[in-house]
């Protein structure tokens, strides 16, 4: 009887993934899925844009496992303590193998046991969770750095008469697990503040209510470019939480986000612009584009911005910002300061391109693609268009994906 129920239950799961699997879905990870009689397992894979330690923190991180891990309505943590707020938090808990903790689930049912089985810092995170009082999961998080940051493997098996479970909903919500853990994880953005602070102050001005709701509205959309592009931290990171709750609502925004899309912008004072040639900055002339960027690299480096903000063409002027960046971050030494002529020719070493020369976006796209693709990614994170940086990054991953 028992062997009977399960053959049955197996079938009618086999089915209802077949029809779940086939509707449309908007997931950015790598998936894949096993299930054999009482045994199953699910694989997700995500590639992030930051370092190990910025994602084993937020891993490792159990208090906001509601916010992202599906399934989850409270992770707690189990201490010996007199203390009632200690037994709700996680400043005394020691998280080790063998740790106990209490899961939650959304359901009628109450908190199961759970327990920590393997920490291995910035490398592998596991734990065992129950669900419900017939099904138990191993779930294990692996990091490992790839050429875009860190990639981060999601393993969950499962074995017993009710495995099955494990791939319950998994096209709609476990699947995703990554996707919303990626809107938790902070951001490595290089920025020059000079350009940052006249990228905010130029153009229409929403409140940051306004601005939330704009995010969330194109995110709901498939187009995280308008979430990525918020220059503040917490207000992006306020999008991305607020992003998760909609799409658990159903893809419904809450009232006061509704309303705050109906704000009329308020026009900024406009940007200083960048200085040039004609503002009495001309550039020396060089004979070797080595010692163009030895020159507005070491002009920048002490504090004088214009020799590099003056070369007109961007593949050269983010060529020269990203040599500055690598020369602070200390992966390259300072190029000696080259000798310049008394009396610098009228024109500068670097023309503006005409307009029958001038490479247009898609050109440029395409060229850093490549570039990106071959792990040369010094021009792209000097890129001062976010939107654009985002494009580029996520053709990237797309394509290595194709290639293998």
């Amino acid at each position: 009887m028992i062997m009977t129920i399960a053959i049955a239950a197996f079938f009618i799961v086999v089915i209802m993934f077949i029809i779940d699997a086939s509707r449309d879905q908007v997931i950015t990870s790598q998936i894949s899925t096993y299930l054999q009689p009482f045994a199953a397992e699910t694989i997700v894979k995500h590639n992030y844009s930051a370092k190990p330690k910025m994602v084993w923190n937020t891993i490792t991180k159990l208090s906001d496992y509601n916010f992202w891990f599906p399934g989850v309505l409270r992770v707690l943590p189990v201490v010996q303590t007199d203390r009632y707020v200690h037994k709700y938090s996680f400043e005394q808990f020691d998280c080790a193998p063998g740790a106990a903790i209490r899961i939650r689930p959304f359901s009628l049912s109450p908190a199961f046991r759970g327990q920590i089985t393997s920490v291995e810092d910035q490398k592998q995170f596991a734990l065992k969770m129950r669900f419900n009082p017939f099904h138990k999961e191993t779930v294990v998080f692996n990091l490992a750095p790839s050429p875009e940051g860190t990639e981060v493997t999601c393993r969950r098996t499962s074995r017993g008469l009710f495995s099955w479970m494990t791939l319950w909903g998994f096209t709609t919500s476990k699947s995703k697990i990554l996707d919303n853990l990626g809107y938790f994880i902070p951001e490595e953005v290089v920025e020059d503040d000079q350009n940052q602070s006249a990228e905010q102050a130029s153009g229409p001005q929403y409140s940051r209510e306004a601005i939330i709701a704009r995010a969330v509205q194109a995110g709901l959309d498939g187009n995280m470019d308008l979430v990525h592009a918020i220059p503040d931290k917490p207000t992006r990171g306020m999008a991305k939480a607020m992003l998760v709750q909609s799409k658990r609502k159903g893809n419904v925004m809450p009232d006061h986000l509704v309303k705050a899309l109906s704000e009329e912008p308020v026009e900024g004072s406009p940007a200083a612009p960048a200085p040039t040639e004609s503002s009495g900055g001309g550039l020396p002339s060089f004979s070797n584009p080595e010692d163009l960027f030895a020159f507005v690299v070491n002009k920048a480096l002490d504090g004088d911005d214009e020799p590099i903000n003056a070369i007109t063409d961007k593949p050269t002027r983010g060529k020269a910002k990203a040599m500055m960046v690598k020369i602070k971050r200390g992966s390259v030494d300072r190029p000696a300061m080259p000798e310049v002529s008394a009396a610098p020719e009228a024109a500068p070493a670097v023309e503006a391109p005409t307009s029958s020369g001038e490479e247009s976006e898609e050109d440029m796209i395409a060229r850093l693609v490549d570039a990106g693709v071959n792990g040369n990614m010094d021009e792209i994170n000097a890129l001062d268009d976010r939107v654009i940086r985002g494009k580029i990054k996520a053709a990237i991953v797309k394509a290595k994906r194709a290639k293998g």
